[in-house]
């Protein structure tokens, strides 16, 4: 193999994820390049990436964004192209035959991707494989009644395809339902209902990276401390435990949909027998990646190995790890009573120690907190994301 950096580019380079990714793939040699859609933003004011590129939103503009992408891969000569938040990476999977002339694409081929993707379809999968799930009925070939009498009241109205709980929506009675649906699926597209699982279980992430072999080549486990918004919604923050069996979960639905590479599986603790319930599969690289990362497994050099054809490392991940979004846990202490914000465990008013990191920002690349707290603040008194974030989630338990 050619001595020359392996050139790597890195789409939605705006996410926190940007930051372990660019991070890593620096450090073992790697050129990388990311797109972005603003300049305030993680990947920007990082000093990790090696190239910036201010491209088109895959979210606001996707047409214009593939075109952008298609003629930027076919004018540069990259290795990689991995996608890093839902709308890009559905877009890739969408298009991966076509992209994959100019680079190599690291997303499932498109009817593996989708079955991660489609929140109806992944439980499809589960039932399939005797994995615990909430049970779930698709809106778009059942009616509202027949979804009702299979999962019962209350239950969520859930958007097949979405990130960050957006739209989720909890419904108590047939006349909540009949009211809220007409809107969330006209604002969010296709949804299906799901049965309600009662506050006090905790939620979980499940990280693995399968190799084209079918061995787990590294695993870690999450449990989510604090989110925003408080009653359910993006991690502020969680730590790195060991449940074998959460991994075994994961493992069983990646084998079942023939999912290679980097797969993030979400679960819940059901508190009325203690089982865990996978909830929802993310399709693409997530922002609590850095807490699998830190704790041992190099996600990021595992992606470039295996779709590069190396040899691809097995890694172990160590528990105990915590891992904080700072922007986000103020938000979640400046929203939690006085309760929550004096009792959490571990401490919100414990910022330093050997094992408390921050997804980001850090001391050799502090700027994206800084954007990150001012991107944040920005989007936050937008009132149309408060309604999807906020409104939505007021009476919602993920």
């Amino acid at each position: 193999m050619s001595n020359k950096p392996i050139k790597v580019l890195l789409l939605d380079g705006h996410t926190v994820q940007v930051l372990p990714i660019a991070k890593s793939l620096r450090k073992h040699g790697h050129h990388v390049t990311i797109l972005c859609e603003e300049k305030l933003s993680y990947g920007w004011v990082s000093r990790f990436p090696h190239e910036k590129i201010l491209s088109p939103s895959a979210y606001h503009e996707p047409e214009a964004f593939l075109a952008f992408l298609t003629d930027h891969l076919a004018a540069n000569k990259y290795d990689i192209a991995i996608p890093l938040f839902d709308d890009s990476a559905g877009i890739l999977g969408e298009h991966k035959e076509t992209l994959s002339r100019y680079a190599r694409i690291a997303i499932p081929d498109h009817d593996i991707f989708i079955q991660g993707h489609d929140k109806n379809l992944t439980m499809q999968v589960a039932k399939r494989v005797g994995v615990p799930h909430p049970k779930t009925m698709d809106l778009e070939t059942h009616s509202l009644e027949e979804a009702v009498a299979y999962c019962g009241l209350p239950s969520l109205i859930k958007p097949n395809i979405g990130a960050g709980a957006k739209g989720i929506t909890k419904v108590d009675t047939m006349q909540e339902l009949k009211r809220l649906y007409p809107q969330i699926r006209e604002q969010f597209g296709a949804c299906t209902l799901q049965e309600f699982i009662p506050p006090g279980g905790r939620q979980f992430k499940c990280q693995i990276f399968r190799g084209h072999d079918g061995t787990i080549k590294g695993a870690t486990t999450f449990v989510k401390h604090r989110y925003f918004p408080v009653t359910g919604g993006t991690t502020s923050c969680g730590e790195i435990v060991d449940i074998p069996k959460l991994v075994e979960y994961a493992t069983r639905v990646a084998e079942e949909i023939g999912w290679v590479g980097f797969g993030d599986f979400d679960s819940i603790e059901d508190p009325k027998d203690g089982s865990y319930k996978l909830m929802e599969i993310n399709a693409r690289i997530t922002g609590s990646i850095k807490a699998g990362m830190e704790s041992g497994v190099d996600y990021a050099q595992m992606i470039v190995e295996q779709e590069m054809g190396m040899p691809v490392d097995s890694y172990d991940s160590t528990p105990g790890l915590v891992m904080r979004q700072m922007a986000l846990d103020v938000m979640w202490f400046l929203y939690s009573d006085n309760h929550a914000r004096f009792s959490a465990k571990p401490s919100w008013f414990k910022f330093f120690g050997k094992n408390i990191k921050y997804q980001d920002g850090e001391w050799s690349d502090p700027l994206p907190m800084v954007a990150g707290f001012i991107a944040g603040a920005r989007k936050f008194i937008n009132p149309n994301f408060r309604k999807s974030k906020m409104t939505f989630n007021m009476k919602e338990n993920r």
